[in-house]
């Protein structure tokens, strides 16, 4: 534990979070905390969890930490849950004989701890990277931002000084204030002359950095436009309420003018999300007026909410039974447990199954009893197998019927054993 504390500074480990300014985004960015499990998880907590069980020690959030492992603020899997407890389950064994190695005693996951450390992971991999000021200066000079916006004075008159929200540094607000400004600022363009300003990479940060360094000590102070975690659950209604429902179906319920957000890849940065939402909101809108729908504008806990609906969808996408099956075959699953109530020599018989299987229960499990399948593996000469996020999502999908089909025949194997 000493070593670990020396990963990661105290004002961490106590959770003291408004402490560091990374950090302090924390308790006003869980945005990506969904009740895909039945509660809503606490990235707070994860944030301890993260540092008690040790994962501070090898891998690195939001700039500290160890960097025995790789950055989890940055790889993509951290922003989806099929994805995240993929790869916890296909690099297993890399990480144990590497704990091993540097003597750090494998931690065990116990109740809610596995759900709020992917919580803590999904926020942090969804946190903007910081921008670049001279970057962001040729973008406001570019896109000719300074026809309509002045910072501190010093610009156009059309729009709002920019410094007003230069402290903002909550990506959430920016995103809403954008959206529930287009009509205007579409209006405003046309008046001017100027085109429509489309943002690629990294600008729309840069553009932040550079208004944000513009202003001044006026945007060291950090505005939180909403203080409750986000809910997964009045984000699916907002979605119908906003009328997104209209135009975006999930999975497959809904309108076809627009992707099935169930199935299409959302950017895993809200930087990245306000630059789709951005870049496509002329269209958007003219399609909503051909439609007589009416733009919906959004509070930015509003936002928070419809953004956390959306990513829970990650966590609850159905894989396909049959692929499943064949995996399960493919990977050599069958050859140490039964699916089909006969015994095995080596694993537990799957068709007594409890409890829901989910991704994050899948990955705890895994990390728990892991080392012990490991060793018996090893001993029979079984390789260990290696998930991709659809294969994970088709085996649990197939492990689910079997768990159907188990609860379904208990009712019958009852009254056929009763006098």
């Amino acid at each position: 534990m000493c070593q670990l504390r020396r990963s990661l500074p105290v004002t961490i480990l106590s959770a003291r979070i408004p402490m560091l300014r990374s950090v302090g985004l924390l308790l006003a960015w869980a945005i990506l905390i969904s009740a895909a499990f039945g509660r809503n998880p606490d990235p707070k907590e994860g944030l301890k969890v993260f540092s008690i069980k040790g994962c501070a020690r090898c891998h690195t959030v939001m700039g500290e930490g160890g960097n025995i492992g790789p950055n989890l603020s940055r790889i993509p899997s951290a922003g989806d849950g099929l994805d995240f407890a993929a790869a916890m389950w296909s690099h297993g064994p890399q990480m144990w004989q590497r704990m091993s190695t540097e003597q750090v005693q494998l931690p065990k996951f116990e109740g809610e701890e596995m759900e709020d450390l992917f919580a803590f992971l999904t926020m942090a991999s969804s946190l903007d990277e910081s921008g670049n000021n001279e970057a962001g200066r040729l973008v406001f000079q570019t896109k000719r931002c300074m026809d309509c916006h002045a910072i501190q004075g010093k610009g156009g008159k059309v729009g709002p000084d920019l410094a007003r929200v230069a402290g903002n540094r909550n990506p959430v607000a920016w995103v809403a204030a954008m959206w529930n400004h287009a009509p205007g600022m579409f209006g405003a363009m046309k008046e001017k002359g100027v085109p429509f300003p489309r943002f690629q990479g990294s600008e729309m940060a840069d553009l932040q950095a550079y208004i944000r360094l513009m202003a001044g000590p006026s945007a060291d102070r950090v505005y939180y436009r909403y203080v409750r975690p986000p809910s997964s659950d009045e984000g699916e209604a907002l979605f119908r309420i906003k009328h997104c429902v209209q135009c975006h179906s999930i999975g497959g319920y809904g309108g076809r003018v627009g992707p099935d957000l169930s199935r299409a890849a959302l950017p895993r940065k809200y930087g990245a999300i306000a630059l789709v939402m951005w870049n496509h909101a002329p269209e958007m809108q003219r399609m909503m007026a051909v439609l007589s729908i009416a733009l919906p504008q959004f509070e930015a806990q509003e936002l928070a909410d419809l953004l956390a609906y959306l990513s829970s969808l990650s966590m609850k996408r159905e894989g396909d039974a049959g692929a499943g099956a064949r995996t399960f075959a493919v990977k050599g699953c069958s050859g140490c447990h039964s699916t089909t109530g006969g015994s095995t020599s080596i694993g537990p018989n799957l068709t007594g199954l409890q409890g829901n299987l989910t991704p994050i229960n899948i990955a705890r499990a895994m990390w728990n009893h892991g080392p012990a399948m490991l060793q018996r593996m090893e001993k029979s000469a079984i390789a260990w197998p290696v998930f991709n996020s659809k294969e994970l999502s088709d085996t649990l999908a197939f492990l689910k019927s079997i768990q159907a089909a188990s609860w379904q025949s208990s009712p019958a194997k009852a009254a056929a054993s009763a006098p």
